[in-house]
């Protein structure tokens, strides 16, 4: 694409000219229409599409098989078949190691490669991203404590007469880590693993205590909690099942 890129730039100079000598020897050569050079301009772009329009891919580093070698083919065939750029990402998922040496997550090694997979984007014209920390933990990890950490909000229930005082304990919310309620969390990726699951952080904290009166309880909308929570449990046996589909796919 970039050879013929640029033989329709020369081909472009070689016309101007000859009918800039042409105004110069005789009458101006008539002005195409306005609807046919909009329909040349947009062939063009189809044909050579400028970087803002030119499609961006994750470019996964698995595992830490990574090679200098390996980063430049791989960045040079994108540049010749019209990625406009790619967005570094460094995952595990259980990837088997198949180079010599592993670079491991911000070690020396692994800064080195990065600091040249830059340099060669930017000589490539291709835009470069990365994510902000490895695989899927920019909102978790051991370096958030769990009070920082992402959180749902939980609650309880308690029904009582009006029009008179009330003293006793209201029971507590869950305090479980999970999805919805008391929904304790599955992690799909972990049953992948040989490593054992981690045991989650767990924190709680009260937020408020609300009282409002009700007209006919029997009538109020209620939260569906079996449903919600078959909900949940169903979402996550289909990421589990879509995680343990692609990585088949990957090991054939």
């Amino acid at each position: 694409m970039a050879a013929n890129s640029v033989s329709l730039r020369r081909s472009a100079g070689l016309l101007s000219v000859a009918l800039l000598a042409g105004t110069l020897a005789g009458a101006a050569a008539p002005a195409l229409p306005a609807a046919a050079a909009d329909a040349d301009a947009l062939a063009s772009g189809f044909a050579d599409p400028p970087a803002s329009a030119r499609p961006r891919v994750w470019w996964h580093w698995m595992n830490g098989n990574v090679t200098k070698d390996g980063i430049r083919k791989d960045m040079e065939w994108m540049q010749r078949v019209g990625i406009g750029g790619l967005q570094n990402f460094d995952a595990n998922l259980t990837t088997p190691q198949i180079v010599e040496q592993r670079l491991v997550y911000m070690t020396p090694e692994w800064k080195d490669a990065f600091r040249y997979a830059a340099s060669l984007a930017d000589s490539l014209g291709l835009e470069l991203a990365i994510a902000s920390s490895p695989g899927w933990s920019e909102t978790g990890g051991p370096w958030v404590q769990p009070k920082d950490g992402l959180k749902k909000i939980v609650w309880s229930e308690t029904l009582i007469e009006g029009g008179r005082g009330f003293a006793g304990r209201l029971p507590a919310p869950p305090a479980v880590t999970g999805p919805f309620q008391a929904l304790p969390i599955d992690d799909p990726l972990a049953a992948l693993g040989s490593t054992p699951a981690q045991v989650p952080p767990t924190y709680y904290a009260d937020i408020a205590v609300l009282a409002y009166p009700v007209a006919g309880a029997a009538e109020l909308p209620r939260p569906n909690k079996a449903a919600r929570v078959a909900a949940a449990e169903h979402d996550v046996r289909r990421q589990a099942s879509r995680i343990a589909a692609i990585l088949e796919c990957a090991r054939g």
